[in-house]
């Protein structure tokens, strides 16, 4: 006997809803064959069986099962099967295979469109970045049903880093799948490209499902009323143009039973006007008026959807403070001189030819620093210590949608003008998203600095599998005590560095802090 269990669709997925039985209870199946189709929050799927073997359902239609639980059984022989059937805790309903086999849902996918139907090419979201596992359509910059030539940017998406044009490769009709806003696992369905306006139109109208819309309105009308609980629990999919028409006559996608897709599951145009046809036969049945209540002032919610860059930001900091143990360290440097070193190349800047900034000094600094501290400038990977032999510098820069953060390679082998034209490269790229995945990965430490904010320190958060960042805040005028013992007016900067406790003990950051209080203290040898 081989059991069956709800699958994994996607890294996310936790629980799954068995749409439809494709093979009956009792059947002989075979290797691929196309048994059951279940829905995850996002999809639809088809799950084919993995052996041959007689089928035995243990979950129903309509069920909801977590992930790993078994759905049902494979027994090799028929005797195996009719112990597995008559062994159960409730023999009577698994007995009724025959009359009660459910043949109208295994039958239902029939009149949707094929969509390896010739003409038709299924377009599914791209993978941009070996990490990405989904995206999120930013806008479609094609219309529903228009006609695209090949090579077209119909549709721009978003990973955990960039914004995309997604460039057609074949023309034709479009047809939407998934509306701008929605997060697509890589390789999942997001339209569909049909060579001649007939094929598009079949595939809007779902094929064979004219016939279903053309019933009597009284018959029509307890459907849609039954359209709920064929919902209930389950993610709505329906087509661009079926959410359009919805949205424009304030109807809810929940109260429509659905004919179109693959799979006969998905809201198509005609599912819409059958919905409306049907509602306008019913009669009107007037509520009764409800006792006057006195009316509460509403407070104005603007509600964001969570998605792309900062979607991901929240999940890796999330999953960063959970998979290390990170700690944070904060030392007071004296960094008058240092300041007074980069005013002054700043009034020279005609000179030098470019305007230096406090983060080109500070990159430059920290690439001199972490080479003499190979557990800081490290990756902690697969419980392997990787020590690097550059400092490859990842630049924390804020944009509108989140941060970002570019990587400055071998930063020490750069000179400050390098530096400083690497960043502001960098810098202005990223603020436009027009990054490549390359030239945000692979950092070896990170570095963050809050300086021209009121912020004295902070505790930044570790980019892993790096087991440092470093930070550094505003600089403030402040009394000090001077090495004669007179106090002085000085300008005194915060360094707090946060670090994984599993690589870096206080030993080594209390080494490295001091080597940073000494270059910026005496920031000349920054230059040296």
């Amino acid at each position: 006997m081989i059991e069956v269990v709800m699958p994994r669709a996607g890294l996310t997925m936790v629980e799954g809803t068995i749409s439809s039985w494709k093979a009956a209870e009792g059947s002989s199946v075979t290797k691929g064959q196309a048994i059951m189709e279940y829905e995850n929050e996002k999809n639809v799927i088809d799950y084919e069986a993995l052996d041959n073997g007689i089928l035995h359902i243990i979950a129903k239609e309509g069920e909801t099962i977590p992930v790993g639980d078994p759905i049902a059984q494979l027994a090799e022989s028929q005797a195996e099967y009719d112990a597995l059937v008559s062994g159960g805790a409730a023999p009577a309903p698994a007995a009724a295979p025959a009359p009660a086999a459910a043949p109208a849902p295994a039958a239902a996918p029939a009149p949707a469109a094929p969509v390896s139907a010739d003409g038709v090419t299924e377009i599914v979201m791209p993978r941009a970045g070996l990490t990405m596992v989904e995206g999120t359509i930013s806008e479609w910059k094609a219309a529903e049903g228009s006609e695209v030539q090949k090579g077209q940017a119909v549709m721009e998406y978003e990973n955990e880093k960039n914004v995309i044009d997604y460039e057609i490769v074949h023309g034709g009709f479009l047809h939407i799948v998934a509306p701008a806003g929605e997060t697509v696992p890589v390789g999942q369905t997001i339209a569909y490209v049909c060579e001649t306006k007939a094929q598009y139109d079949a595939l809007v109208s779902g094929g064979a499902a004219p016939a279903a819309a053309a019933a009597p309105a009284a018959e029509a009308a307890p459907a849609a009323a039954a359209a709920p609980a064929a919902a209930s629990g389950r993610r709505v999919s329906a087509t661009g143009l079926a959410r359009k028409m919805a949205a424009k006559n304030g109807i809810d996608l929940t109260l429509v039973s659905p004919s179109g897709g693959p799979n006969g599951n998905r809201i198509v145009a005609k599912d819409i006007e059958a919905y409306l046809a049907a509602k306008a036969a019913a009669p009107a049945v007037k509520a009764a008026p409800a006792a006057a209540a006195p009316e509460a002032e509403e407070d104005e919610i603007i509600r964001k959807p969570w998605t792309g860059i900062r979607k991901t930001i929240a999940r890796n900091m999330y999953n960063s403070l959970q998979t290390t143990a990170q700690h944070t360290n904060v030392c007071e440097v004296d960094a008058t001189d240092f300041l007074k070193m980069r005013e002054n190349m700043v009034a020279a800047q005609e000179q030098m030819g470019y305007k230096v900034t406090v983060n080109d000094l500070l990159c430059m600094m920290l690439g001199k620093v972490l080479l003499n501290h190979p557990y800081i400038n490290a990756t902690l990977e697969d419980n392997t210590l990787c020590m690097h032999k550059h400092v490859d510098l990842s630049v924390a820069v804020g944009a509108d949608e989140g941060l970002m953060v570019p990587v400055l390679r071998r930063v020490d082998t750069l000179s400050l003008k390098e530096i400083h034209e690497k960043m502001q490269d960098l810098a202005a790229r990223a603020k436009e998203k027009k990054l490549q995945p390359a030239e945000q990965s692979g950092g070896s430490v990170t570095i963050t600095n809050v300086g021209m904010f009121p912020i004295d320190y902070g505790t930044p958060i570790l980019n892993p599998p790096q087991v440092a960042i470093f930070g550094f805040g505003r600089p403030k005028l402040k009394p000090a005590v001077m090495p004669d013992g007179s106090f002085a007016a000085r300008t005194m900067m915060k360094v707090f560095v946060t670090t994984d406790h599993q690589v870096v003990d206080g030993l080594i950051l209390g080494r490295c802090l001091k080597d940073i209080q000494f270059y910026l203290e005496h920031p000349e040898i920054i230059l040296a």
